[in-house]
């Protein structure tokens, strides 16, 4: 019986093996991002499902509201010439008149403060939750207007046809808005605006028993409902706001941030304190020169105020782990990719796909379970069942109880130091680098005695 003498690998052809290995997992990584990016596009599927049932439940109850206000608006004459066709001798000529017109003047208070309580609570549209909230606010100051300054003759003022406006975002989410009570006049019921209101300034009520030049104190009350956000402008030449709620996780923003805060598990307390400097615009302006509607519009600019926000949604954590993918690939790949160089196995191509399908899974995995578990459970069931498939299945090929050992339990310790990062979300760059260093240090330990240029791989790693 003639056999064939075995074919003994050269130095070049083992250099050539290494290369071409080491090829095809460089390609291979590029190929399992393919299907990495179909899990993120049911990722942003989800997600675009979930803020379609959070705004039909803000639709219903109400939305994010931006409280503006309040400002008085005063109402003058002034004259003006006009140009009108008339008939003079027969003829029709344009003749200029001189006519009393109206313009309205208005006013931001020179103190405003405002006190509230929110209370948040979360609503359901099948398997999403929203965070709505209602709250009851106290807003009281006073108005100092100076119609000197705006070259306004009290003897043009109109008091009578004088009013506060105030404003929310949605006007569907006010529950309630008491008459505006003004010092030595009656106080007045809120109705829509007509004539001075405008989009952020809805609602107006008359004023009784103000005069030019006088203080004009004001108090009022309003209960609001809303969601996700609750806003303030700082209409106040000082505006003071507090708020206190049982929400455990606040976000502050806006263009001010509290000027003292308490966050604590029972909820938070927060106080704002602004003054005119930095607002970036005026005390007052008459309608005659600017455009009410852009002044509004930059005045709303300069709010601040809180967003009630869950705690780290499972959707937000899994787009995170996803960007963390490609380092798992590198990770597993290279432990098999050593385990073949210093224990000559033989790992097909067809096998490290198989592995690296399976850790696309994780991502799937973990998504779709967050919607029903909370995101550690979900987390730690996607890495388990992932953990425990890969180790399985590389025992087949691994040979060894010990290497299989070694995969499965690197696998795991990825996953929990990955949820680690990913929970702590200010941390999460330095962590991930700092696990990286560690990571290319343990590799660099392990190859450390590995002769590159003689390496003893078997001749038929040499087909991929």
């Amino acid at each position: 019986m003639n056999t064939e003498p075995p074919v003994i690998p050269t130095p070049a052809s083992r250099r050539l093996a290494v290369f071409l290995k080491v090829a095809c997992i460089c390609l291979l990584i590029p190929f399992l991002l393919i299907p990495l990016s179909m899990t993120n596009g049911v990722l942003r599927e989800r997600q675009g499902y979930q803020a379609q049932a959070t705004a039909e439940i803000a639709g219903i109850w109400g939305r994010a509201q931006q409280v503006t206000g309040p400002v008085l608006a005063v109402p003058y004459t002034y004259r003006t010439q006009v140009v009108r066709p008339k008939v003079v001798n027969g003829k029709k000529e344009d003749v200029e008149e001189s006519v009393t017109t109206y313009a309205t003047a208005y006013f931001l208070p020179e103190v405003l403060k405002v006190k509230g309580t929110v209370d948040p609570e979360s609503r359901r549209r099948g398997i999403y939750d929203t965070v709505v909230y209602s709250t009851k606010l106290k807003l009281d100051g006073y108005f100092q207007p100076d119609f000197a300054a705006a070259g306004i003759g009290v003897d043009r003022i109109v008091w009578e046809r004088a009013q506060i406006l105030f404003g929310v975002t949605d006007l569907r989410g006010i529950r309630s808005v008491s008459p505006v009570a003004v010092k030595g006049g009656a106080a007045s019921p809120f109705e829509t605006a007509e004539g001075v209101g405008c989009e952020g300034l809805s609602l107006a009520a008359k004023i009784d028993g103000a005069a030019a030049g006088g203080k004009v104190e004001f108090a009022m009350e309003t209960e609001l409902q809303g969601s996700e956000r609750l806003d303030f402008v700082p209409a106040g030449k000082v505006t003071e706001v507090t708020l206190g709620s049982a929400w455990a996780d606040p976000s502050f923003g806006g263009a001010y941030l509290p000027a003292r805060r308490s966050v604590r598990p029972g909820g938070f307390a927060a106080e704002w304190e602004t003054s005119h400097f930095s607002r970036g615009f005026g005390q007052s302006w008459i309608s005659r020169t600017t455009d009410t509607r852009e002044m509004v519009k930059k005045i709303s600019a300069a709010s601040f105020g809180v967003r009630f926000v869950q705690p780290v949604a499972g959707y937000s954590m899994a787009e995170r782990a996803q960007k963390y993918g490609v380092l798992f690939f590198v990770l597993v790949f290279a432990v098999f990719f050593l385990f073949e160089i210093t224990a000559t196995l033989r790992i097909h191509p067809l096998q490290y796909a198989m592995v690296g399908a399976a850790l696309c899974l994780f991502f799937l995995a973990f998504l779709a379970l967050s919607e029903f578990w909370t995101t550690g459970a979900a987390y730690a069931v996607a890495a388990a069942a992932c953990t425990v498939m890969i180790a399985g299945y590389s025992w087949s090929f691994l040979k060894t109880g010990r290497r299989t050992l070694v995969t499965g339990g690197g696998l795991a310790a990825t996953y929990g130091y990955l949820y680690f990062v990913l929970k702590s979300q200010d941390y999460a760059l330095v962590a991930g680098t700092a696990a990286l260093f560690a990571a290319l240090a343990l590799v660099m330990f392990c190859t450390r005695r590995i002769n590159w240029y003689s390496l003893e791989m078997n001749a038929a790693t040499s087909k991929c």
